[in-house]
């Protein structure tokens, strides 16, 4: 599972075939909690685990933010 971009402690992994499935998203990590977000446009939150709303907000803007790069690199990793 590559982290493919770190921002102020967050960091955006994708996970590798096969555990990993469709839609495009990205998993993004920070102090023990996560946060599932879709590369979709826009972007949504899929699933929170233990991440404050407030992270999970910063998490989200993280992925808005650099949402075509971390497109290319799911579909690098996926095909």
């Amino acid at each position: 599972m590559p982290v493919v971009l770190t921002v102020a402690g967050f960091q955006v992994h994708i996970y590798l075939p096969p555990r990993e499935h469709e839609p495009p998203h990205v998993h993004v990590v920070k102090g023990g909690t996560e946060v599932v977000v879709t590369l979709a446009n826009p972007p949504q939150v899929r699933e929170v685990r233990r991440m404050s709303n407030r992270d999970a907000v910063r998490a989200y803007r993280i992925v808005s933010d650099h949402r075509a790069m971390l497109l290319a690199e799911w579909r690098r990793y996926h095909g």
